[in-house]
């Protein structure tokens, strides 16, 4: 079977201990394929500015699933393949229940990360995690007043929230309160000091379908490659699924291989044996 296209995860696949850096073995064997003429697309739960800039900036790298699969995004057009956000007024619903609480919530949409200003204002570095430092050094995020009046009066859908560092006497409350809106879907489920959600109607096949259409491939001509729960379903499908060998024992048996660890370069292993 000849592999025309790869959908590619990003943390814990073609990204090492970092979670920034892309390695040269790994580089090396995405640029090679590329040069075969297979179309790569990462799929990931970021949004688009937050991926690597050696990705960002390769050519021929075009196609990318966000959000867990609430978008499918033509970098090359600027446009959504296909979009599966909460709807504005849902979102302003649930970050009217997060507001002034002081708690770090990155609000993905439009390609970036928005945060309450009074929490920009004053970071507490201790919760955000190691590799998004990077993202708040560098200021690629925007901080607006009432995130609430503002994604409802600009009619923004919301591709995921993540709140970190919740502090263990608002866990339980913060879950409960967010699952009474009954419209969104957690990827990490039950109470804690993290949490991360899409809308309930999220799809991951379905952001997939739109960028295979665009292509013209099968998905008995791709290869995916992944480490966690959100990439079972696209492992599945494709012709050839790959799980990564630190991804849990349970996706492992649902793949039709393991390659290395992602800090041995597994995913430039995968290509080598599958494609190049």
């Amino acid at each position: 079977m000849k592999i025309r296209a790869v959908l590619m995860d990003m943390d814990g696949t073609l990204l090492g201990k970092s979670q920034v850096a892309v390695s040269m073995r790994n580089m090396a064997a995405l640029q090679q394929a590329i040069k075969k003429g297979v179309h790569i697309s990462p799929c990931t739960g970021r949004v688009f500015n937050m991926l690597p800039p050696q990705i960002l900036s390769q050519e021929g790298i075009r196609y990318f699933v966000l959000g867990h699969g609430a978008r499918a995004y033509d970098k090359e057009r600027n446009i959504s393949l296909y979009e599966n956000t909460i709807p504005a007024k849902e979102s302003a619903q649930v970050m009217k229940l997060l507001e002034g609480k002081g708690l770090y919530n990155e609000i993905a949409a439009n390609s970036t990360i928005f945060y309450e200003k009074a929490v920009a204002d004053s970071f507490d570095m201790a919760v955000v995690p190691e590799h998004h430092i990077w993202y708040i050094r560098d200021k690629w995020y925007t901080a607006v007043e009432s995130p609430s009046e503002y994604f409802l009066a600009n009619n923004i859908g919301v591709e995921k929230m993540n709140i970190y560092g919740i502090p263990k006497a608002m866990q339980q409350e913060i879950y409960d309160a967010i699952n009474a809106t009954g419209f969104i879907k957690h990827t990490r489920p039950g109470a804690g000091p993290d949490l991360e959600f899409s809308y309930h109607t999220l799809d991951k096949i379905k952001a997939t379908d739109a960028i295979l259409k665009e292509i013209g491939v099968s998905y008995e001509e791709t290869l995916a490659i992944g480490d966690s729960s959100s990439d079972v379903e696209i492992i599945k499908k494709c012709g050839v699924g790959i799980a990564m060998g630190n991804a849990p024992d349970d996706i492992k048996a649902l793949a039709d291989d393991v390659t290395a660890l992602n800090t041995d370069d597994g995913l430039a292993v995968a290509f080598e044996k599958y494609i190049l």
